[in-house]
Order: C-alpha cells, then structure tokens, then sequence
C-alpha cells in the first residue's frame, strides 16, 4: 500500500510542523538528522536516491522519522515511535 505524501512545513529543508490547520503539529525538538542513499548498488543504478531523514518530537507528542523522497517530491514517514 502506497501513501500518500505528507504535509511538512519547512524553513529551507528543514521541517517545522506536520500537517495543516487546524491539524497542524509544530517541531518541538529536532532529535536527530541523518542521510540515506538507496539504490546506488544496483548495476545500472536504475533508481539511486539520496534521502535527508529527521527525527523529530512534535508538540502533540509523537516522535517520528520523516524524510524526504526525491523522487516523488514530497514527504514520507519512516517510523513512527511509542
């Protein structure tokens, strides 16, 4: 099942809030940032992406790895947690 891209608001490429009002929920803290490159073993690299993964603790609480997909423009979770 494929989902749907997330709504991030970002300052550059940084994410701020997930969600739109009234939904809305603001970083709280930025726990933890790291990169992924996917694909770049395959022979031809038929589908090499590079992915900037967060961390992050909403204000509502929730801890959540997003990251941004590359390939189809938009924001994806990757984890969520508790």
């Amino acid at each position: 099942m494929e989902l749907s891209p997330l709504v991030v608001d970002t300052e550059g490429s940084v994410p701020i809030a997930l969600g739109c009002h009234p939904g809305r929920s603001r970083v709280e803290r930025r726990v933890a940032h790291w990169v992924v490159e996917v694909g770049w073993w395959r022979t031809p690299p038929a589908r090499w992406e590079r992915r900037d993964c967060w961390r992050l603790l909403f204000e509502d609480g929730r801890c959540l790895d997003l990251y941004w997909d590359g390939a189809e423009r938009g924001w994806r979770l990757g984890r969520a947690w508790g």
